[in-house]
This record gives structure tokens, C-alpha cells and sequence, in this order.
């Protein structure tokens, strides 16, 4: 396990011009990133092409990036992602119903809290996008308010709202579908 302080070594040598460390810092994050895309576009081309989007971007930017106390710069790097993936939907012409796709599972195998729960994932999908981007940073990717308010470009109260709203109406949702334990 990478820790901050070391994290932030790499992105010094990184901001230097090294290309080697960058994809070290490549390595160490494109999983959780991809998973984070991957996520909300249930499209592996699509968030393979985004990831590649985010990372030269953030490769562009390195220079600009300026730690901070309050913020990891893995926060740095999902919001450059979530920005990414706005842009995408808003571009995109094409609007894939979800319901159609085939294999919806793979979202609910892989996440932690949505193990074993594919009525939850496909009542998950149903949410409005900004319900599904703060409980996909919030439990899938363990990030914390404050991390995921910075993402969302919102405060951390608005965060802690919306977080409440999802999954309130996630847990009304699913009490339509008579299931009230999870």
C-alpha cells in the first residue's frame, strides 16, 4: 500500500517531467478510476477511451496541480474523471436505455456494498445520475464526504443531502418492490 506522503513524492518527480513515475501513478490508480467509469457508462470501450481521456489530461494539468492538506490527489484525479464523464454525456448523442443491457451483473459482483444484490443494482440504475455519482464515490470507491464534495464540484452539506435523498428514495424504491431489509 502507496502511501500519501509517497503519493505526493511521485507527483513531484511526476510534475518533473518523468514519464516513468506517471505511469506509476497510472497503476496505481487506473483500476479504481476505470471501475468508477466503467460504473456509470456500463460500457468497458467507453470507459477504457475516458480513462485514457482522464489520464492525458491529467498528464496536461500535472503541472498546475498543487497539493493540498484537505485533499488526496487521488480526489484530484476523480474529479477530472466525473468532469470527464460530464462532458461525455453532454456530447453524446446517442442514449443507450440501460434496461436493454444484457449483462447489468458485473457492476453487483464487483462492488462491496452491492454483493450478491443484482435487485439493487438494477433498482440503482433507475436513480437520477447525480444520486448514482455520489453513493458510486461515496460506498463503491470509499471516499469521504469531504473527497466527494470536491469530485462533485458541491459542499460537503450538499453532499450529506444528497447522499440522503439517493438513498432515501433507493430505499423507497425497493420497499415498491416489497423488500425492506437489505
Amino acid at each position: 500500500m502507496v502511501t500519501e506522503k509517497q503519493i505526493k513524492a511521485l507527483v513531484r518527480q511526476a510534475q518533473q517531467g518523468d514519464t516513468e513515475v506517471f505511469s506509476e501513478i497510472y497503476d496505481l490508480y487506473a483500476p479504481k478510476l476505470y471501475n468508477f467509469l466503467y460504473a456509470r457508462l456500463r460500457h468497458k470501450e467507453t470507459a477504457e477511451d475516458l480513462l485514457s481521456t482522464v489520464f492525458m489530461k491529467a498528464w496536461d494539468n500535472l503541472g498546475s496541480y498543487q497539493p493540498r492538506a484537505s485533499a488526496k490527489f487521488s480526489t484530484w484525479l476523480f474529479q477530472i474523471a466525473n468532469f470527464t464523464l460530464i462532458d461525455h454525456w453532454r456530447t453524446k448523442k446517442d442514449v443507450i436505455d440501460m434496461s436493454k443491457v444484457e449483462n447489468l451483473s458485473i457492476f453487483a459482483q464487483e462492488a462491496k456494498l452491492y454483493e450478491n444484490y443484482e435487485f439493487l443494482f438494477s433498482e440503482l440504475i433507475k436513480l437520477p445520475s447525480e444520486y448514482q455519482t455520489v453513493l458510486e464515490l461515496r460506498f463503491r470507491q470509499d471516499l469521504s464526504v469531504s473527497e466527494t464534495a470536491e469530485i462533485m464540484n458541491k459542499s460537503e452539506v450538499g453532499i450529506r443531502v444528497l447522499q440522503h435523498r439517493a438513498l432515501k428514495l433507493l430505499k423507497k424504491n425497493l420497499a415498491l418492490r416489497g423488500i425492506t431489509e437489505l
